[in-house]
């Protein structure tokens, strides 16, 4: 198995990857090819996502994002950098078998590189007995409205 990080030649891939993960989670498909190509082309090429790969025989099996975004600094976190784990997909024949665990690792290394006091993420059932192996807990405090 070989990692690393995805680069803009993997947009293609990371598109259909992220699809397939909407789906498995029971989402109703919509045809998003076009906004998915243009988030992953501009956030790579800026950097404020990051995203990690596992390959086997030159094809991509799981990956991983992050999303890095700043909010203005605080008393409690002051360089204000906000880590968003999303995209943790193995396909199925790879699952269960510790890729999604070693690039989750690789994802919060660079979380604290980047300098990120807090990394949030939303998990599915089947993904959150590895969160909370990694330390993740439910938290509350915050409160959404949509649009």
């Amino acid at each position: 198995m070989e990692f690393r990080k995805a680069t803009l030649g993997d947009t293609p891939a990371l598109v259909e990857l992220r699809k397939q993960q909407l789906i498995d989670e029971g989402l109703p498909f919509r045809n998003i090819d076009s906004e998915l190509r243009d988030y992953f082309s501009s956030a790579i090429a800026e950097g404020s996502f990051i995203a990690w790969l596992a390959l086997e025989n030159g094809s991509i099996v799981a990956t991983s994002g992050l999303c890095l975004y700043r909010l203005p600094p605080s008393f409690f976190d002051p360089a204000g950098v906000v880590a968003h784990i999303t995209n943790m997909f193995t396909a199925k024949p790879y699952r269960r078998k510790g890729l999604a665990a070693a690039l989750l690792t690789k994802i919060l290394d660079e979380a604290r590189t980047a300098g990120a006091s807090v990394a949030r993420l939303h998990s599915s059932a089947d993904g959150k007995p590895l969160y909370q192996k990694f330390g993740f807990s439910d938290s509350s405090g915050y409160m959404a409205l949509k649009f």
